[in-house]
């Protein structure tokens, strides 16, 4: 947050500087209110550029066995340029070297969900997707686990619907 402020209040001088130094090169006289409105309009452009490539960009910097699983995208009436193409603002992805099968049920797969976030720490989710019923259940640090690291109960399941993005990834 911080480095995008900083670069945000960078864009706006440079931009302010390089329309000082232009109206300097052909000796006129600036205007009042030129430079401010020339660093706003720089500042607000990187903002929107931001962000819009935000997904693009960290997306090319996951490895190549991260599944991009779900993207979401949020209006915001305070951004009316959303309201017209929103932009992608968080997504799910999946590491698929990690996902490991259940060696008693070949069926049962435990995976590990990212959830990213513009601005927000990665949360991971571990789940446990049974492909032959379509339904995942969460393990978190009180569930149970047998031998082999899968969960010996899982308390509440929930039921996958077939064109589920997370079935779709694990279980082809």
């Amino acid at each position: 947050m911080y480095v995008f402020i900083f670069t945000t209040v960078v864009i706006g001088f440079a931009a302010a500087g390089i329309v000082m130094l232009a109206f300097r090169l052909f000796g006129r006289k600036v205007p009042k209110y030129v430079i401010p409105f020339t660093a706003a309009v720089a500042m607000f452009c990187y903002m929107i550029w931001d962000e819009y490539s935000w997904f693009d960009r960290y997306a090319a910097r996951l490895p190549g066995t991260v599944i991009i699983t779900q993207t979401f995208a949020d209006e915001n009436v305070f951004a009316p340029w959303t309201l017209i193409k929103a932009p992608i603002n968080r997504f799910t992805a999946i590491d698929s070297d990690k996902v490991v099968v259940n060696p008693q049920n070949p069926d049962e797969k435990r995976v590990t969900t990212l959830l990213l976030k513009k601005g927000s720490s990665t949360l991971a989710l571990t789940h446990l997707i049974d492909c032959a019923t379509g339904k995942r259940g969460y393990i978190t640090e009180q569930t149970p686990l047998d031998q082999s690291g899968f969960p010996a109960a899982i308390d509440e399941w929930f039921d996958l619907k077939a064109d589920d993005p997370l079935r779709a990834a694990i279980c082809n």
